[in-house]
């Protein structure tokens, strides 16, 4: 979720919490994005750079987060298809 800076319930969210890189500014479309997109100069324009992760990216971040946790915890195990399997050798 994106937040307004300055809204109301900028910082109600309960369950995620509002980060700061989630706090967004609303601006003008300016002359560039109203020639291009065929709005006016006024025409409110929100800007995001947002990052995609790949599934592989996500399999390896969780299997390394999985594993740290597990060693944190005392359990000796390996990971297999995203599942903790005891490392018996």
């Amino acid at each position: 979720a994106l937040y307004l800076r300055n809204d109301p319930y900028e910082t109600s969210d309960a369950v995620f919490g509002v980060k700061d890189s989630l706090v967004v500014d609303i601006g003008k479309a300016g002359p560039e994005y109203a020639k291009k997109y065929g709005v006016s100069e006024d025409h409110a324009l929100l800007t995001y750079d947002f990052v995609l992760v790949s599934d592989s990216e996500t399999n390896a971040l969780r299997e390394q987060n999985s594993k740290v946790a597990l060693d944190k915890l005392g359990r000796k195990v390996k990971i297999v298809n995203g599942l903790p399997v005891p490392d018996l050798d």
